[in-house]
């Protein structure tokens, strides 16, 4: 049996190791949006971030918009410049203290691809002129990225979110007239989580929900807890066996036991507390939390195999402590008389 464990034991090691560094936290280097329709085919996004005149970064005017189309006579992909008034409502804009990166923020710049329902490009022959998706992306400054020794801009990316903290998203016209600004949204949500991968807006319903990537110093936390819950499921079935093996001889109490099924069960507390801390960190509603609960406990599978089995061992010892407690008094009781 023994050996047994300790094959186990290593395997779980292994795979714990295995899940850490395959589950690596990814950043992007630009802000990505995707909407449905064609309503914001001409229409221009934007992040209202906490910015002023004091920033290093700051600038009365910027303003770098390229659409991906198709050069009609080089036959192949260019960017088409955009732009909009300079004493537009977008520039002007300037409230609690929030204003336009775009416009503001020196080299910022916003690229766009719009696609079919064929998920053809628009700059593709084939592109039917009926668009489906309109892709929109917020790139930082080449000269924030250019400070990294990182190829993929990640520790630039984590810098701008660590320093602004809050935004708000923006639609704007051709003309730079905002038709529609979004709640507030964490770019760094509880310190753990930031904001990745592809934010979907319903300017319709004004509606916008942003997605979270753990960073990587919760992703060990989380790679720690993975193991030692499953340390503490195989202390649980060895003090299963354990019981199992003395049933014949008469036990005093069952205490001993409760107390080390409860030490093994601390990882699965640890384990538990953690899933929620990162489900309300990842999530923006109250529903929310509940899916991105059950989300990351199905992910990990941890949730559905380590916590029955400590629990159960833990309350089966408390049941037949109950059940010898009553034996107990009966006998007492039965002298008695």
């Amino acid at each position: 049996m023994k050996r047994y464990i300790k094959i186990f034991v290593m395997i779980t090691m292994l795979v714990g190791i295995m899940f850490i560094f395959s589950g690596c936290a990814y950043y992007n280097n630009s802000f990505d949006f995707e909407f449905k329709g064609e309503y914001m085919a001409d229409k221009y996004v934007d992040l209202l971030i906490p910015f002023d005149e004091t920033d290093e970064r700051y600038t009365d005017f910027n303003c770098v918009i390229n659409r991906s189309a198709k050069d009609p006579i080089r036959n192949f992909t260019i960017d088409v410049p955009e732009s909009i008034p300079e004493n537009s409502r977008i520039v002007s804009y300037d409230i609690d203290g929030f204003r336009s990166m775009l416009m503001h923020m020196k080299d910022a710049h916003l690229s766009i691809l719009i696609r079919d329902s064929e998920n053809i490009p628009d700059y593709n022959e084939k592109y039917n002129g009926t668009p489906y998706t309109v892709s929109q992306h917020i790139g930082l400054p080449h000269e924030w990225l250019c400070q990294y020794n990182d190829p993929y801009g990640e520790e630039a990316f984590l810098e701008f979110c660590n320093k602004y903290k809050k935004c708000r998203v923006a639609i704007f016209d051709k003309d730079g007239n905002i038709l529609q600004i979004s709640k507030k949204i964490s770019l760094v949500s509880l310190g753990n989580f930031y904001i990745n991968d592809t934010t979907f807006y319903d300017v319709e319903k004004n509606s916008i929900q942003p997605h979270y990537i753990m960073s990587e110093e919760c992703l060990a936390l989380y790679g720690i807890a993975w193991l030692l819950i499953y340390v503490g499921v195989v202390g649980c079935i060895i003090t299963l066996i354990v019981d199992k093996i003395n049933q014949n001889k008469p036990i005093v109490s069952y205490r001993g036991y409760i107390i080390a099924a409860s030490i093994f069960n601390i990882p699965t507390v640890l384990f538990t507390l953690i899933s929620i801390y990162s489900a309300f960190g990842l999530s923006t509603t109250v529903a929310g939390f509940f899916i991105k609960l059950l989300t990351v406990l199905l992910k990990l599978n941890i949730g559905l195999i380590g916590i029955p089995i400590n629990i159960g061992v833990l309350i089966h010892f408390i049941n037949f402590e109950k059940i010898l407690r009553k034996r107990i008094e009966k006998q007492s009781c039965s002298e008695k008389i």
